[in-house]
């Protein structure tokens, strides 16, 4: 089975988050399974600067987009396995941010990513990729299955392909002026309620749901929480009406890079056979790189996207509570300047007590999740969550949230600790953010439990193989299905 999977980011090139690290990890796991993959990304500035061996391949398409012909240049990382190749035009791409700026997304978003798209489908023709299956991933890939079947100009193409669209975060749809359709070139009959048209805008992800021939979110209970109207983000009807089309299949976790046992970047490399050990001596030298004191005193991390969806309104509100207990807290993340900004005044109000490092650098990333006592995930929304995983293959206990993937991961600690891996609160509240910080303080004083819970958390499996499994499950259900 041939598999051309498309994406805006992906880890190690470029990423933001959760969709980059899936669209390097997914597409490896296929092909330990026999998958043929293909690769197609926009070749974002961080790319360059990452020094990969990248080779012109001299293919070059005149893309339209409206009434303007830009020109696309493809490129490929040499040697990488499965192949990837990359979409380069420096007005586009050649940017210091992936999508926005910390105050505001690029005016240019939608012509920068129809750009890519088409570039994408006018490369698997030059190729002659012939693929079974076209994998999309939120919405600045929505709109290839309409450009696979009406053709960069919408004047049709010979259809050959299947589709499988998914959905990482249903907040982030791709929404702009029902005056920009143009850009797209496809028949006007695409804007219309049936298609791109939303309230008089153009909406990408709810013209990709609708013409897919699949459709898969990232957790099996965030299936079941988008076709709400609570939690829809105004698609619920779309993704009632596509019925068993939808799907949920979790995110797994890439253990060949988050494996404390093999981590290169952390103090010391453990297993749940020596954690006790092997946790302090990182803990130890995460406090000495922070500025803290190298004592027992229980550390809250915490590694995020600073958005909305995170819970930082909920966090902003217990944090004064949360630090007048015997904690500390560390924070690595970038967003939004507003919520930077509250991180830092946290940093400045209880200095030697509270760390803030705003960007994000893999390597600290890793040294937070190994030397943390309790991972912190107050978010509003969550699809799936990757970070919940990596703590707990580093024996680092959970806090979150009870929603989507963090509902379907964490287990509760039971009263005597025998059962569950960590602590989750249901209520979008202070108090229960702050109830289950206690409930995980009062079990932090009784070493043998929380030693025993420290075990059980490392020793879940939630690798990619079980995940990619389902994927293959999905495109051979595509393949047969009829068209939508």
């Amino acid at each position: 089975m041939k598999i051309a999977y498309m994406a805006s980011e992906s880890a190690p090139y470029a990423s933001t988050g959760g969709l980059g690290e899936v669209a390097d990890s997914l597409p490896r796991a296929l092909r330990r399974r026999g998958l043929d993959v293909l690769r197609i990304l926009p070749l974002h500035r961080r790319a360059w600067e990452g020094k990969f061996p990248l080779a012109d391949t001299g293919l070059r398409f005149r893309i339209p987009v409206g009434f303007r012909m830009l020109t696309a240049e493809i490129w490929r990382h040499e040697n990488s396995d499965p192949p990837v190749y990359f979409v380069r035009r420096d007005e586009f791409f050649d940017r210091r941010e992936i999508y926005s700026l910390p105050e505001r997304d690029y005016d240019d978003n939608f012509e920068r990513f129809i750009f890519f798209q088409k570039s994408a489908v006018a490369l698997l023709d030059v190729l002659d990729y012939r693929a079974d299956i076209v994998h999309c991933n939120d919405w600045q890939t929505a709109l290839i299955p309409l450009f696979l079947r009406h053709g960069l100009q919408g004047l049709g193409r010979p259809l050959r392909e299947r589709t499988v669209m998914t959905i990482h975060n249903i907040i982030y749809q791709g929404r702009f002026p029902g005056s920009d359709f143009a850009l797209t070139n496809l028949p006007f009959s695409c804007f219309s309620v049936n298609g791109l048209e939303y309230y008089g805008e153009v909406n990408c992800l709810k013209g990709g749901i609708l013409a897919s021939d699949r459709v898969n979110t990232v957790s099996r209970t965030y299936a079941d929480e988008i076709r709400t109207e609570a939690q829809g983000a105004g698609l619920a009807g779309v993704l009632r009406s596509i019925g068993d089309r939808l799907r949920g299949i979790p995110n797994g976790a890439d253990y060949e890079v988050w494996n404390p046992a093999t981590d290169p970047n952390i103090a010391r490399n453990y297993g749940p056979d020596d954690i006790a050990e092997g946790k302090a001596v990182c803990k130890a030298a995460l406090c000495k790189e922070i500025g803290f004191a190298e004592d027992a005193t229980p550390l809250v991390a915490m590694i995020s996207r600073l958005v909305d969806d995170k819970g930082l309104d909920l966090l902003a509100a217990a944090m004064p509570s949360l630090m007048a207990r015997p904690v500390r807290f560390v924070l690595l993340g970038s967003g939004q300047e507003r919520w930077q900004n509250m991180c830092r005044e946290w940093a400045q109000r209880w200095p030697g007590r509270c760390s803030v490092t705003i960007g994000f650098n893999s390597a600290f990333a890793h040294r937070i999740e190994a030397g943390g006592d309790i991972f912190l995930m107050p978010s509003r929304q969550e699809p799936c969550g990757l970070s919940q995983l990596y703590a707990m293959k580093y024996g680092t206990l959970p806090m979150v949230h009870a929603v989507g993937g963090l509902k379907d991961t964490v287990k509760n600690l039971s009263p005597d600790g025998t059962e569950g891996v960590g602590f989750a609160f249901s209520e979008y509240k202070p108090e229960a953010l702050l109830a289950a910080l206690d409930r995980a303080l009062e079990l932090y004083g009784r070493p043998e439990i929380w030693a025993a819970a420290r075990r059980r958390a490392m020793v879940e499996d939630y690798s990619w193989e079980k995940s990619a499994a389902a994927y293959e499950d999905l495109y051979r259900e595509a393949l047969g299905a009829k068209k939508p």
